[in-house]
């Protein structure tokens, strides 16, 4: 069973894979895999680098690239894990990839939205490099995040969680939905 992790940049999907962590599931992160690429090809992991692999990557294997690149990690965990978490799903060719390898039976989206809002206040407290600085910079990401087919993933999901409330409120929502997942496994 996988189960692919979705939401917009800052909605709180990695809360939601270090529970799934907590309880002893393996979680694989989309953006390893372009990260692990770009030091294949020997380009820097700056921002512009891991964009430059991450465009390269598409045209050379297409839309779902990225899944492409994370399958065979989430193939060698499932030969002794009965379910492996796949954080950061970004577009509905990547949901296709993973759903051609494992079935669409053996796939769970589970799907983080957060108010854009406070999706920005997450972002500018995080301070990652490559984090928005100003509101203008957030809405460009969104739309970008928006292009790659963010929207219809998170559309389709089987379950989701609104992160809207405080930080013990979503640790409650994540903890209600994780064992509900793995209850139904």
């Amino acid at each position: 069973m996988i189960i692919l992790l979705t939401g917009m940049p800052g909605s709180g999907k990695g809360e939601v894979a270090k529970a799934f962590q907590k309880r002893g599931i393996p979680v694989v992160s989309m953006g390893d895999a372009i990260r692990e690429e770009a030091d294949r090809r020997g380009i820097p992991r700056t921002p512009e680098g891991l964009k430059e692999v991450s465009l390269k990557v598409r045209e050379e294997l297409g839309p779902g690239a990225v899944a492409i690149l994370t399958i065979p990690k989430v193939e060698k965990l499932l030969e002794t894990e009965p379910i492996v978490v796949i954080e950061g799903v970004r577009s509905p060719y990547e949901v296709e990839e993973f759903r051609r390898k494992f079935s669409e039976e053996e796939t769970i989206i589970l799907a983080v939205h957060s108010p854009p809002r406070m999706r920005f206040e997450r972002l500018r407290r995080r301070g990652r490099s490559d984090d928005p600085k100003t509101w203008e910079e957030f809405v460009d990401r969104d739309r970008k995040e928006l292009k790659f087919g963010i929207g219809e993933v998170i559309a389709l999901a089987d379950y989701m969680i609104v992160n809207d409330c405080s930080f013990d409120e979503f640790q409650t929502k994540i903890q209600e939905i994780v064992s509900k997942i793995i209850s139904q496994i």
